[in-house]
Order: structure tokens, then C-alpha cells, then sequence
């Protein structure tokens, strides 16, 4: 999975910031505007539900439970798809901004798909399917989107995304075919009852939480410009690299041995929590270090003036970055201490500190104003979050 994650990541960026390059900052905005509606879509389709399959007991019910959010997943996306287009009946919206809703819609069907198949493989612990498939996508992706440059020059992109995905989802299919089968509407019932806490705490959690990273590109495109987007999209894709792999590396692993220790040896635990911690913001600190000296030096000589700001909004989500870093790799101690109202909470603060740093910066002229709040309060809510649950961790050794 690791193996996987690193190569499908190193093709990823390689291909971003050349198809950047080529594309330029206002068709790169455009698909960030794509991948931010599509990311929360995704959460709507499948209610967080997928989780269910992994954590199930039984192959049996597992099954059940994939093969009843295909179709609660495609329903969803259905509904959206028509609430949007009564939506723009009654409001004037451009063909355009209809164009990127719908196409935005069409891709969270084949990603829930895509996440809803990864989650029974990992049930069953087959990993070489979905380590392929990140490999896979992340070809196919680079390759169609530089191929229909030529031919669809702004919709390039998205179009190569969309077709993308589209193969990895046939690919999924074929790899699980003999795992689909004829929906219990009983079982799944009784599924979905047992772990009401997913659908009562970790959907709106999550949502709020998507809502809140995914609403700054939209926003930014909607009072600035699609160029500030782009480039505001880009400079977060680049800062996160390293969060990605080390979050895709560790966070599964810690919530299985979390979950144990809370038991078994709570002594542990906080030492465990503390050593993760200071070894995810020692690497994020020295690759923020070398991605705004030498890094950014070598992005400038590479992009055009239209990616002007680049440098100054690296630089100030640097510390946002650097501050998410050090609580999502362990963001699964939330569900393992039962604290899921503490999550929700800071959801809803988050999404509120963006709402807010959009509105001063459209209010004052001024995007760097936005990025600044943004990036300051993100990062003390980051930290405040972090201080609470090592506070509870060391009172729960204690008290051991």
C-alpha cells in the first residue's frame, strides 16, 4: 500500500506541475473547482457508511453493505444531479458553472464506487488492488489529461479525470466481480442500526469537515478569480504532499494499535501519540523548509507570470500545513476516545474561520488577507485540538 501510495504520489505532482504548466492558473482552477465539489459529493453518496465495510465481522454482511451503497451512492448522486438543475431553473447560473456541477456529480458516482470497492478490499485484506489501481490512476490521469489539452484546452482536466476514473472503477469491478450480489434491505437495516454513532456524529463530522478544506477554492474562484484559485489550489497540493504519504502510511496503523492500547496498556499510548506526533512535524518542517528556499526557486523559473503569487501563498499555508500535520496522522484517537462531539465541533469551527477570512478578504480587496486568517486560526485550531487530546491521553496514563 505504501509502495503504491509514494509511486502513484511521485507521478501525481511530476504531472501536476507540468500539466500546470501547459494548462495555466485559470484552467487549473477550474479543476480545482471540480475536485472540491466532487470531494464533498463523495461524503453525501456514501454517508460515511463505507467505514461499515471494513469494520464489520462477517464476510457475509460486509458484502451486503457494498454492494447496497452502490446503489444508495448512485441514487444520491442522482437526486443531487436533479436538485442542481431545478436549482438553476430558478436561479441564473452559467451553462459553464452548470457544466462543472454536473461533470463534478458524474465523477463523485465512479469515486464512491472506487472508495466502496477499496473499502471491501480492505476488508479482505487484499491490498495489491488498490495499491495498483493508485498507480494506475495516476498514469492514466497524467496521460489523458496532457492527450486532451490539445482538443478541450480549458475542460482538459476534468475531462481526463472523469475518464480516468471511469477505467479504475471497470477495474474494480472486474477484481470484485464475484463479490456482487443481490441487496438484504434487512441486514442492511440491522448493519446500519448497530453503528448508528456513523450516520448521528461521523457523516456530519466529516462533511463539515470536507466543506470547510473544500469550500476555500470555490470561494476564492467565486469573489477573486479563477487564476487565484488555481494558484491557491496548487500551492496546498504541493504543501501537502508529505501529509498525504505520512497520513496514508501511518493513521491506519495507529488506529488499530490506539484501539488496543486503550485497553490493554493506556501507559503506552500517550508515548506512542507524542513519538508519532513529533516525527510528522519534524519531517513537515524540514520539507516546508526546502520547499520554500530551493523548491520554490525552482517552481519560479518553471511557471509563467500568471503564477505570480505562488511564493507568497506557499508561504503563509506553510504554517497551516505544518499545523494539520501534527494532528491528522492521528485523527483516528477522536473515534477511539469517543469523542466524536469534539470532532464535530472543530468542524464547525473550521468551516467557520474560512467563511469568515473569505468575507474580510472580499471585503477588503485583498486574497493575501483571506490566505493570512485562514492560515492563523486554521493552525490554533489545529493546536488547540492537538494540546486536548495529548492532555487526555497523559490524564488517561495517569489514571491506568
Amino acid at each position: 500500500m505504501f509502495k503504491g501510495t509514494v509511486i502513484a504520489q511521485i507521478i501525481a505532482v511530476i504531472g501536476s506541475i507540468f500539466l500546470a504548466k501547459i494548462y495555466g492558473s485559470e484552467a487549473y482552477g477550474i479543476f480545482g473547482l471540480y475536485i472540491s465539489i466532487s470531494s464533498v459529493l463523495i461524503i453525501l453518496n456514501t454517508f460515511q457508511l463505507d467505514n461499515l465495510i471494513v469494520t464489520v465481522k462477517t464476510e457475509y454482511e460486509s458484502k451486503n453493505l457494498m454492494n447496497s451503497l452502490f446503489l444508495i451512492s448512485f441514487l444520491t448522486a442522482s437526486v443531487t444531479i436533479v436538485i442542481y438543475y431545478l436549482l438553476s431553473l430558478v436561479f441564473v447560473l452559467s451553462f459553464f458553472k452548470i457544466n462543472i456541477i454536473l461533470f463534478s456529480s458524474f465523477a463523485s458516482i465512479l469515486l464512491s464506487f472506487n472508495k466502496i470497492h477499496e473499502s471491501f478490499f480492505t476488508f479482505s485484506k487484499k491490498f495489491i488492488p488498490i495499491s495498483n489501481a493508485k498507480i494506475f490512476i495516476a498514469i492514466l490521469n497524467i496521460s489523458f489529461q496532457l492527450v486532451l489539452f490539445y482538443e478541450f484546452k480549458l475542460m482538459g482536466l476534468i475531462f481526463g479525470n472523469i475518464i480516468s476514473i471511469f477505467l479504475i472503477a471497470i477495474y474494480y469491478f472486474i477484481k470484485n466481480n464475484k463479490s456482487l450480489n443481490k441487496i438484504n434491505l434487512l441486514q442492511l437495516k440491522k448493519s446500519i442500526h448497530k453503528n448508528n454513532t456513523i450516520i448521528k456524529y461521523i457523516f456530519p463530522s466529516t462533511l463539515i469537515n470536507s466543506l470547510a478544506i473544500n469550500l476555500v477554492p470555490i470561494l476564492i474562484a467565486t469573489f477573486f478569480s479563477l487564476k487565484d484559485a488555481g494558484v491557491y489550489f496548487l500551492s496546498i497540493k504541493i504543501l501537502a504532499i508529505p501529509l498525504f504519504l505520512i497520513s496514508s502510511s501511518t493513521s491506519q496503523v495507529y488506529y488499530q494499535k490506539s484501539s488496543e492500547m486503550l485497553y490493554h496498556s493506556r501507559e503506552k499510548l500517550f508515548f506512542l501519540t507524542k513519538k508519532i506526533v513529533s516525527s510528522n512535524l519534524l519531517i513537515m518542517l524540514i520539507f516546508i523548509i526546502l520547499i520554500n528556499t530551493i523548491g520554490i526557486y525552482f517552481l519560479e523559473l518553471f511557471f509563467d507570470k500568471s503564477w505570480d503569487n505562488l511564493r507568497l501563498y506557499t508561504f503563509i499555508l506553510s504554517f497551516l500545513i505544518l499545523a494539520r500535520s501534527s494532528f491528522n496522522p492521528i485523527s483516528n484517537i477522536i473515534i477511539v476516545l469517543n469523542k466524536n462531539h469534539i470532532g464535530l465541533l472543530f468542524n464547525i469551527y473550521l468551516l467557520a474561520v474560512n467563511i469568515i477570512a473569505i468575507y474580510l478578504g472580499y471585503k477588503s480587496d485583498s486574497l493575501k488577507n483571506t490566505i493570512i486568517i485562514l492560515s492563523i486560526f486554521g493552525s490554533l485550531g489545529y493546536i488547540v485540538l492537538l494540546t486536548f487530546f495529548m492532555q487526555k491521553l497523559k490524564k488517561l496514563e495517569h489514571d491506568n
